[in-house]
């Protein structure tokens, strides 16, 4: 069998590298495939096509949501099991988690098929606005149960030491969703549904390219559902809830962010915010990239108990996730206006606000950064309960605070701040448990020696 990366004899620095350019570079082909996504239907719907994208990320966000909880939860654990030498354990584990998803999404996807009209009108749309946002979900909900898949296989392909092929998987689906939403939106004039339709298909795509992994002998997973538990279910939900809040909180952030829009500023507003959020992606999807590579080798070496690798990959996931958090504040606060007016070609008023918009909440990522990494080393050492703390408190508790008293305070852009308040908080908490871990874990090498 021919492995890509060694974890137990490569050095961390080789191992971090091995993971870390194949991550970032996934990422940003998913997060700039999402923004063109966005862009060509800012261009060729309009802003209320905006709108019903910056409504239905609420559905993503759940969806990734459960997927990321048993992808990162199960592949952590697994990764873990490698270490202690455990290989139909940690086959086991994979075959439960693929399951899961399945059968999860597959539920939730049917139920939303049924209420489509209903979940639309929650969120607060009415006529044009809710329009779209209803053929924009009733043609994406299908592929939720692709979407669920994926994100858990790359977790576990990741973890089975294959990242570049995630990389690969990810390449493939932004050409495809790229090329068919060009195809779709100013071919054939599909409009919203056509942008779905190319999104869904792009999701296929990247789950048969990451089924090559198990041809390719590049790890020990097989698809197999041999040694298959439902007792290992709790510890692998356990494990990921952290993650599983991160993306769940931020469905609901997002969704209670819209509604506050709509009742004390416009559509404009909901507008401006898809447009920040989807740059956002960019710079969000870069952090996920640094602690997709830090995670597999902290819970290896965490399994064979191996401190002092734990220590350095975590100082090289800290140093390259505050330099890249620093990078994206820096560039999207200078280039705002031209960032902005990629998504719509003569609606100044909207390019203005998102504008303003950024200059505010881009000022929030190196802040991000160090709650990303600090909540993924304790996620990844099995210590989930200050993981979702961190998780909570930034994605969903604190942004909700901000948003209900940052607008009081500052009535023009308070609400762009809710996020940089959120981070800045839970940085305090972050720092704290971090130099703990750090004490206990410098204890624990004296008592070893």
């Amino acid at each position: 069998m021919k492995r890509v990366i060694d974890l137990k004899n490569d050095p961390v620095k080789s191992s971090f590298y091995k993971y870390l350019m194949p991550a970032i570079f996934a990422m940003v082909v998913k997060s700039v495939y999402v923004l063109v996504d966005a862009v060509f239907v800012g261009v060729g719907v309009g802003t209320a096509g905006l709108g019903a994208i910056s409504l239905s990320v609420p559905f993503f966000s759940l969806s990734s949501a459960i997927a990321l909880m048993i992808g990162i939860g199960g592949s952590s654990i697994m990764s873990i099991q490698l270490g202690k030498g455990n290989k139909e354990e940690a086959q086991g584990i994979f075959a439960i988690s693929m399951l899961s998803i399945f059968v999860i999404i597959s539920v939730l996807v049917t139920i939303a098929m049924f209420n489509v009209d209903t979940l639309v009108m929650l969120l607060g749309a009415e006529g044009e606005l809710a329009e779209y946002s209803s053929d924009y979900l009733r043609m994406m909900l299908p592929f939720f149960v692709f979407h669920g898949l994926w994100w858990v296989l790359s977790s576990f392909i990741r973890n089975d030491t294959n990242p570049k092929l995630v990389m690969y998987a990810t390449m493939g689906s932004a050409l495809v969703n790229v090329v068919l939403d060009y195809v779709f939106l100013f071919v054939f004039g599909w409009g919203v549904t056509g942008a779905a339709f190319a999104t869904g298909l792009s999701q296929i795509v990247t789950f048969v390219v990451l089924l090559t992994h198990f041809k390719s002998g590049k790890g020990m997973l097989k698809l197999s559902l041999k040694e298959i538990s439902l007792r290992k279910i709790p510890k692998i939900i356990n494990t990921g809830l952290p993650t599983f809040f991160v993306e769940s909180t931020t469905a609901i952030t997002v969704l209670v962010f819209n509604m506050v829009l709509l009742a004390k500023y416009s559509a404009l507003h909901v507008a401006a915010y898809g447009i920040v959020m989807n740059i956002g992606l960019v710079g969000l999807f870069m952090l996920i990239g640094v602690s997709q590579a830090s995670q597999p080798i902290i819970s290896f070496n965490h399994g064979a108990n191996r401190l002092d690798k734990i220590k350095e990959v975590l100082g090289y996931a800290m140093r390259y996730g505050l330099l890249i958090g620093m990078a994206i504040t820096i560039v999207t606060i200078t280039f705002s206006r031209p960032l902005a007016s990629l998504f719509t070609e003569s609606d100044y008023d909207l390019i203005e606000l998102a504008s303003s918009a950024m200059k505010i909440y881009f000022l929030a990522p190196p802040l991000m950064a160090l709650n990303t990494v600090v909540a993924m080393l304790f996620q990844s050492t099995e210590k989930p309960i200050v993981a979702t703390v961190i998780a909570i408190s930034r994605g969903f508790t604190l942004v909700l605070v901000g948003l209900f008293l940052l607008p009081e305070l500052f009535p023009v852009n308070g609400v762009w701040g809710a996020v940089l308040f959120a981070e800045t908080v839970t940085a305090v908490y972050s720092v704290y448990q971090l130099v703990k871990f750090l004490k206990v874990t410098r204890l624990k090498e004296v008592y070893a020696n």
